[in-house]
């Protein structure tokens, strides 16, 4: 357990050793599991059931848990879909850092390879391990090698197999490059909503926003009629769970920005279902690593999942809205704003104009 290292550099044998522990974990059944916990979110007596809920109240002096923890259902909701949003990029980025490791990163270890030094090593700055990870998946040697990456080679061998072989791993690629955009996208910051949701909570979830957009303006005396926010020509663009953070986006061209209010959609089941599938990537990806490491030894490695052959990130979330994204300062150096108001859908953004005036106070009434 304990070792005087001597050199700088991993030796072959310590290698070997901390992927043999890396290698036994299992994180295809970590992130089920924390699928399958916000899936069935339990009634608030149910804590108490359970031998951790008896202990927890039992370490600070209580015989049940009910006197201590204050919510309600609807801080329940707003905490599954919170919690749904940051499991997503959790497997989105352990997806894209395995890949990463497994290609560009043991490749530049040198003549003695260790995956878990490579993962934890890796780039710090997410936008340089999504550029490194793209650019060698998208070189040639990564077009002809992704395979290897994801299936067991008797898999990929098997002539009945090839078939559905090839539709999925088209599937999981595609996943692959969701999971990088996810993690860099840039015209709507959901990398900072993760930030500032880990780093002192600093975000709102809320479930009383309904923001529409309609192609009917208020009456000269103000009134929106009810039937131009429900009708053919209207569409919601945020509903349901919504997450709103302040951030300060990345630099352009070398300027820092002002701050800006983000607000996004939180919808549960499918963010749970985007990390099913992202997860699902990382646990090929991840038994092939684990079985190549091995060899012939014994191991009790994470089994190869049932590969989906669908939905893709297009056939699940069409060109829905993302969110919508508005400044609140200019930039420190008191010139113009670069990142206007605009409403961000899942491979494009649409920019609004916003009148100098402000926003125009309306109400709703029947017609």
């Amino acid at each position: 357990m304990f070792t005087s290292p001597s050199k700088a550099r991993l030796d072959a044998n310590i290698a070997l050793s901390l992927d043999d522990s890396f290698f036994l974990s299992r994180p295809f059944g970590y992130f089920s599991s924390r699928i399958s916990s916000l899936l069935g979110s339990h009634p608030p007596d149910d804590a108490e059931s359970g031998q951790i809920g008896r202990e927890f109240a039992s370490l600070l002096g209580q015989g049940t848990h009910r006197d201590l923890l204050s919510f309600n259902e609807s801080d329940r909701e707003l905490q599954v879909a919170i919690d749904a949003f940051a499991l997503r990029h959790h497997a989105a980025e352990s997806l894209v850092r395995l890949y990463h490791s497994l290609t560009v990163g043991t490749a530049a270890q040198g003549p003695v390879k260790c995956v878990w030094a490579a993962i934890a090593e890796g780039p710090t700055k997410t936008v340089d391990l999504v550029r490194e990870a793209k650019e060698f998946l998208r070189s040639p040697t990564g077009h002809d090698t992704f395979w290897r990456v994801v299936f067991p080679e008797e898999v990929a061998a098997h002539p009945e197999m090839q078939r559905k072989a090839d539709q999925a791993l088209n599937v999981l690629g595609d996943w692959l490059t969701h999971a990088m955009s996810l993690l860099v996208r840039g015209d709507i910051n959901i990398n900072a909503a993760h930030n500032k949701l880990k780093h002192g909570l600093a975000v709102r979830a809320r479930d009383d926003v309904l923001a529409t957009v309609t192609t009917q303006a208020p009456t000269p005396d103000g009134g929106v009629p009810l039937s131009s926010l429900t009708g053919e020509d209207a569409a919601n663009i945020l509903e349901g769970v919504t997450v709103e953070y302040l951030a300060r986006p990345p630099r352009e061209d070398q300027r820092k920005q002002g701050l800006e209010v983000t607000v996004l959609n939180l919808r549960p089941a499918t963010l749970l279902a985007e990390t099913w599938l992202m997860a699902t990537a990382h646990a090929a990806i991840f038994h092939v690593a684990a079985a190549r490491h091995f060899d012939e030894r014994e191991a009790d490695i994470q089994p190869f999942p049932t590969l989906p052959l669908g939905p893709t990130p297009e056939g699940l979330l069409g060109e829905s809205v993302v969110g919508i994204r508005y400044p609140v300062t200019t930039p420190p150096d008191g010139g113009p704003i670069d990142r206007r108001p605009g409403i961000a859908f899942q491979t494009s953004f649409a920019h609004v104009e916003v009148p100098d005036e402000g926003p125009v106070p309306g109400v709703v009434v029947e017609g």
